[in-house]
């Protein structure tokens, strides 16, 4: 059951404005990549991007530090990083992690052959495409800092961490949760990945009301990204891939199901 958070209507605002900045930082980046003619501009434009992105991942984290020293709060009550269950909450976060990465490619599949139907151009995000076309090292760890570490804090932090229980805390459930999904997959910006995001989002909120932890997030998130990373840099089949889907799915409900299992009252004889 998620705790009371201690967001107002101001930090509400101050969110919207903040993702709102960061998807005209998307838009931006969007436009500098489009615009881009040969490799050196590319090489030079992504240090640049790198630059500006942790710039503005840490802007964003700075005002979000002070909204919570404003609240007479800290980083660990007012994002359940106290969790007297942190091993646990941790453990579930990778189970429904290892459960929902098959689902998700599943339904970036689906997308991008319904976009084909409707003669919609299927083209993964920016960044997929940057590790898919360029084999700069330096590239591919910018990328993978940004995707894996960086973006996966920001994002909980915004979406999750206050987006949701505040309007939630005003008594609307159900818009919460549907209302901080459709925005986090609308917030990058490509229609293949929407859906699969859109359900990402979903399974995150259900996981920050099992665990009141957004470390467990934030784990779960980075996860998935770095997965997302693998398979636009390693060269494996998609027969290999739907084994590595199938053996995750399983490992995740098995995982899954101890954790909950070894969560209930009856099942202490068991431990001892």
């Amino acid at each position: 059951m998620l705790s009371e958070k201690p967001w107002k209507l101001m930090d509400f605002l101050m969110v919207v404005m903040l993702l709102f900045t960061l998807l005209l930082g998307g838009i931006f980046a969007s436009l500098l990549a489009s615009a881009r003619a040969d490799a050196a501009v590319n090489a030079q434009g992504e240090t640049v991007n790198f630059t500006i992105s942790l710039g503005l991942y840490g802007t964003i984290l700075g005002l979000v530090h002070l909204m919570v020293r404003g609240r007479g709060a800290s980083w660990r009550t007012a994002f359940g990083f106290r969790s007297p269950r942190q091993l646990s909450a941790l453990l579930l976060a990778l189970g429904v992690t290892f459960i929902i990465l098959p689902i998700a490619r599943c339904l970036g599949s689906l997308s991008g052959k319904l976009m084909e139907m409707i003669h919609l151009k299927a083209v993964p995000q920016q960044a997929i495409q940057m590790l898919q076309t360029h084999v700069s090292v330096g590239s591919q760890v910018f990328l993978g800092v940004l995707a894996i570490v960086v973006a996966p804090v920001t994002e909980e932090i915004l979406f999750r961490g206050i987006l949701y229980p505040f309007v939630k805390q005003r008594g609307y459930p159900k818009a919460a949760l549907i209302g901080s999904s459709i925005l986090f997959g609308a917030l990058h910006l490509n229609l293949m990945t929407f859906v699969p995001l859109t359900f990402l989002g979903l399974i995150l909120a259900w996981l920050y009301d099992a665990t009141d932890n957004l470390a467990a997030l934030i784990f779960a998130h980075g996860l998935f990204n770095f997965d997302n990373f693998l398979q636009a840099t390693l060269k494996i089949s998609n027969w290999n891939w739907i084994l590595i889907d199938c053996a995750t799915f399983a490992a995740g409900g098995c995982l899954v199901g101890l954790v909950i299992f070894f969560r209930q009252p009856g099942a202490e004889k068991w431990r001892n």
